[in-house]
């Protein structure tokens, strides 16, 4: 079994939310404040998160996109009733493939 490296989406705690939502695009401009519409956005994923301040990818997200590539992410507070923040956004690169492995190899005595 090859080893896939996992990625921790990670923010700091915010006093008045009470969960978090975790939004992942890979088009940057989905979270322009005229196209951004939180959970009803095209072409965004998202994840609700309560009771912490990470993610483990992709064992806590198994429906992120395992297409190799730049992502979007956008993360934000939400209070009791409803209410999002703005989002923090960042961007980082995933892949969760590892390569072929060798094809030929041996050992020799020199």
């Amino acid at each position: 079994m090859p080893l896939i490296r996992k990625r921790r989406i990670w923010w700091e705690s915010v006093p008045e939310a009470t969960s978090y939502v975790v939004y992942v695009a890979n088009d940057s401009s989905l979270f322009d404040p005229g196209k951004f519409s939180w959970e009803a956005t095209p072409g965004i994923i998202f994840k609700h998160v309560t009771g912490k301040t990470e993610l483990t990818i992709p064992d806590e997200w198994p429906e992120f996109p395992m297409k190799p590539g730049t992502y979007h992410i956008g993360i934000t507070a939400q209070d009791e009733v409803g209410n999002q923040s703005d989002p923090f956004l960042s961007e980082g690169q995933f892949k969760f493939f590892s390569p072929l492995m060798p094809s030929r190899g041996g050992i020799e005595s020199p």
